[in-house]
């Protein structure tokens, strides 16, 4: 279970128990239009592809995303981890 709350606006909030959501009205609204599609996981990416509309990570990045100055409180849930580069890859290139 975690939630995430705002520390300037008391009234915006997203809470994830393990078996559904809920949200204040306005966040409610934000993860209903966004929820299932891929969300950046850093402002520049790269982006997460959600499971589903209930994908708690997707949920966790949209919250992170729509809620002014985020808090989070409990267990938030892990990210895939970094995606190791093919062989022969160049690298990062500038």
């Amino acid at each position: 279970m975690w939630r995430i709350t705002s520390r300037l606006d008391a009234s915006r909030w997203l809470e994830h128990t393990g078996s559904g959501w809920t949200a204040d009205p306005e966040t409610r609204l934000i993860v209903l239009d966004q929820a299932g599609h891929p969300q950046p996981m850093t402002p520049t990416g790269p982006h997460y592809t959600p499971t589903g509309a209930d994908d708690p990570f997707c949920l966790y990045l949209i919250g992170m995303g729509a809620i002014p100055a985020p808090e989070v409180s409990g267990t938030p849930p892990s990210g895939p981890g970094p995606v190791p580069e093919p062989p022969g890859s160049p690298g990062l290139v500038y």
